[in-house]
Formats: structure tokens, C-alpha cells, sequence
């Protein structure tokens, strides 16, 4: 068929009032999500793909008959958005290159006013970011330059610093690129919040590879005193029973460590609770109630826990033989971590 005669049919099946504002408004209204509330994860899963694949082919359409409206930058962003997302979610990483090059040609546009080429680069930092789940090391260099990147293009978006302190999530095992990245992030942040989240992660820095001392009372009616520990490996459980992504994680935690040699092993917890009631709950329902158990019903401003900046649950702390804090981020690799400190 040739194109003349293509675009001609296509325009003839368009309803006689369709105009860009109306097309651009019938786009934006799919924003607001899926009107049916799902009954289960499924479900949820296939009313999320049927309604991007609509939103999708509306945008499609409207890059298709209005190539050079206004909106066709925010178009084209959503339109990466959609690619990106669907290509996680289904595993199909050709959608989500596909995104990356589109935000990466929108970065380019030299008609585009800056803030609008910083919301591509911010998308495609952000990319980089979600793709790096679960091969952090592999890919730290990559993620160190596309932060660093946005902060040198963009100078004053605030979204830079945001982008350094995640970077710097994923340099654990190097502390002083770690304390380099959040320096760098601190002197750019103007986010009271942000802020607050630098120091404490460099407060749990500074802890790193010093003798750790740490005394609190317990649940059970005692006193945890790390001090008294020496000789054994000591792991400190920063949780809370009223967090359900605490809880999750506690059940694999608790199965791993059960099968570890318990001789030289100690294990106590901070709760960061307000329930003391539900705190004893799960104690029981998890079978570690022998495990010393701080609580003071203060939540995320617990006694112990905030003089430590912690500011994420859970957290876990390791200290070797010697009472030497090893990591204060073992939440991932706790088990390689306890396992070579054992033989030590």
C-alpha cells in the first residue's frame, strides 16, 4: 500500500473531532492507572500490562499524526517510561534498550529546554540504576558515571545528588569511594531530607573497622553487652515486627542461620517497634525469643538505633572475633560474611 494512501486511511478512521488536545488529554487520563482494583498479584500483573499496552498504542498514535507538537518531548519520555517498564516486568531487556535509546536521543535534542533534557537524563541514570539490581559489583563503575554524569550536565537539578548517594550503595566494600560519593552528594544537597540520610550513612561509616562496643537492655529481662562477646562473631539485627518487608527477610534470615555453626555465634536485635505486644508476638511466631532483644517503643527514634544512623530496616551489623565492626550493610551477604568470620 503506499504511504499516501495509508495516511489517508488512517486519518479517515479517526473520529471527525480527534485534535492533538483531545488525543494528549485521552493519554494523560491513563495516568491515573487501571479503574478495576485487582483481587490478586496476578491480576494485578495483567491489568497493568493490558493498561500500558493501551496507553502505548495511544501514544504511538499521536508521535504517528502529531510529530511536531509540543508535547511530542513528554511523549516520547512517557513512551520510554512504558517500554522500560513492561520490558522489566516481562523480561524482554530489548524494550528496555529500546527505552534507554530513546531517552538518550530526547537527552540530545538541542530544541528542548534543559530541564526537559535533565528528565531524560535523570530517566536513563535511573535505568541504569534498576538494571544494576542484583549485579551491583559487576556494574559499580557504570553506575559511579551515570551519576556523576547527570551532576556534570545538569548542575543545580537536585536530583543529582539523590543519584550520587544511590550510587554509593553499591560501594560497600570499597568505604572510601563510598565516603567520596556522599561527600560529593553533601556538598551539592539543599534536601533537608537528603541531607539527614548523608549523615547518617556516614555515621555508619565511621563505625566501619573500629572496635564496636554497644550495651542495651533486653526484652527478656537482661543486658546485651557486646563487650562480654569476645571470641564470638556478633550480628545485630536492626528490625521492626511492624514492617512486613522486616518480616519477609527475617524468615530467610532466621532458616540461614539456623544451619550455621552456633558456637561462636551471637545474635541479638533492635527492634525499632512501638508495639511491644506485637514485637512479643513475632518473637514467638519466629522462634528467636532467645535472642537478646532491645526495645524501647520509640520507633525509628529508638535509643540505640539513631545514635547509629540507621535509617533503613533491616540493618545489620557484624563484628568479628575481636569486636571489630566488619559491616554495617550485611543485609544481602550476611551469610558469607558470618561464614568467613567464623573461620577466622
Amino acid at each position: 500500500m503506499k504511504p499516501r494512501l495509508l495516511a489517508v486511511l488512517l486519518a479517515l478512521s479517526l473520529p471527525a473531532f480527534a485534535n492533538p488536545d483531545s488525543d494528549w488529554a485521552a493519554i494523560v487520563a491513563m495516568d491515573a492507572g487501571p479503574k478495576k482494583k485487582p483481587a490478586s498479584r496476578e491480576e494485578a500483573q495483567i491489568l497493568a500490562r493490558t493498561h500500558l499496552g493501551k496507553q502505548k498504542k495511544l501514544i504511538e498514535t499521536f508521535l504517528a499524526q502529531y510529530p511536531s507538537d509540543p508535547r511530542a518531548f513528554d511523549a516520547r519520555l512517557q513512551l520510554a517510561a512504558i517500554l522500560a517498564a513492561t520490558g522489566n516486568m516481562d523480561k524482554i531487556p530489548q524494550q528496555v534498550d529500546e527505552a534507554m535509546r530513546i531517552l538518550g536521543d530526547l537527552e540530545k535534542s538541542p530544541g528542548a529546554p534543559l530541564e526537559k533534557r535533565a528528565d531524560a537524563g535523570f530517566r536513563r541514570a535511573s535505568l541504569i540504576l534498576l538494571g544494576a539490581i542484583g549485579k551491583e559489583a559487576r556494574m559499580r563503575d557504570v553506575i559511579i558515571a551515570a551519576a556523576r554524569a547527570f551532576v556534570s550536565k545538569y548542575p543545580g537539578d537536585k536530583r543529582g545528588p539523590r543519584l550520587l548517594v544511590e550510587a554509593s550503595t553499591v560501594c560497600e566494600n570499597d568505604p572510601a569511594l563510598k565516603r567520596k560519593l556522599l561527600n560529593e552528594a553533601r556538598n551539592l544537597s539543599k534536601e533537608e531530607a537528603l541531607n539527614h540520610r548523608i549523615a547518617d550513612d556516614l555515621v555508619r561509616l565511621n563505625l566501619l573497622d573500629r572496635p564496636f562496643a554497644l550495651k542495651f537492655s533486653t526484652v527478656q529481662g537482661g543486658t546485651f553487652d557486646t563487650s562480654q562477646q569476645k571470641g564470638k562473631v556478633v550480628v545485630l539485627v536492626f528490625w521492626s515486627a511492624e514492617s512486613p518487608h522486616s518480616l519477609l527477610w527475617l524468615q530467610g534470615f532466621r532458616s540461614s542461620v539456623a544451619k550455621l555453626p552456633q558456637a561462636d555465634l551471637r545474635i541479638a536485635t533492635i527492634s525499632l517497634d512501638t508495639n511491644k505486644k506485637a514485637l512479643a508476638q513475632r518473637l514467638e511466631e519466629f522462634r528467636i525469643e532467645n535472642w537478646p532483644t532491645h526495645f524501647d517503643g520509640r520507633g525509628w527514634e529508638n535509643s540505640v538505633a539513631r545514635p547509629l544512623g540507621i535509617n533503613a530496616i533491616p540493618t545489620v551489623f557484624i563484628l568479628d572475633k575481636s569486636g571489630v565492626l566488619r559491616t554495617a550493610n550485611a543485609r544481602d551477604a550476611y551469610e558469607a560474611w558470618i561464614t568467613r568470620l567464623l573461620k577466622d
